[in-house]
């Protein structure tokens, strides 16, 4: 019963997205922050989990992989240095159009405050598995 639960499961998750974080600051760690729904269930569903804390100019890396459809994922984390927070996010969704077509679509964001500059890159993209891997940074 349990390999046919687990085989469902992995049946109807979301294509994965790698998430690389580099802390581009050259005096401080960044901290690791969850605040809401959305970046506790990203943390739930990520593999490994996201490091507490990323040393000044180190790079922390894990993968994120949602159960909610096949055709959607989605990731959303917070970090901190002092003041300076950086909200990034990430999500797919294999979108119907008219015609009965789907077209994937990947978008990325950041947004910073107290003076932080946070920038969102998505570097790859894989048409077959619509896994992605995106870089997150924080100065």
């Amino acid at each position: 019963v349990f390999i046919s639960v687990f085989s469902v499961a992995a049946a109807v998750a979301g294509p994965t997205v790698t998430i690389t974080f580099r802390n581009h600051n050259a005096a401080a760690a960044a901290s690791y922050v969850m605040v809401g729904g959305n970046e506790a269930s990203t943390h739930a569903n990520a593999f490994p989990k996201p490091a507490a804390t990323v040393s000044t100019s180190g790079s922390d890396s894990y993968a994120v992989t949602s159960q909610i459809s096949p055709d959607v994922n989605f990731a959303s984390v917070r970090y901190q240095i002092g003041s300076k927070q950086c909200v990034f996010g990430t999500s797919f969704v294999n979108a119907l159009k008219s015609g009965g077509n789907k077209i994937p679509q990947w978008n990325q964001t950041a947004k910073g405050s107290g003076g932080a500059v946070c920038t969102a890159t998505i570097t790859s993209t894989n048409l077959s598995s619509y896994a992605w891997s995106v870089d997150f940074v924080m100065k």
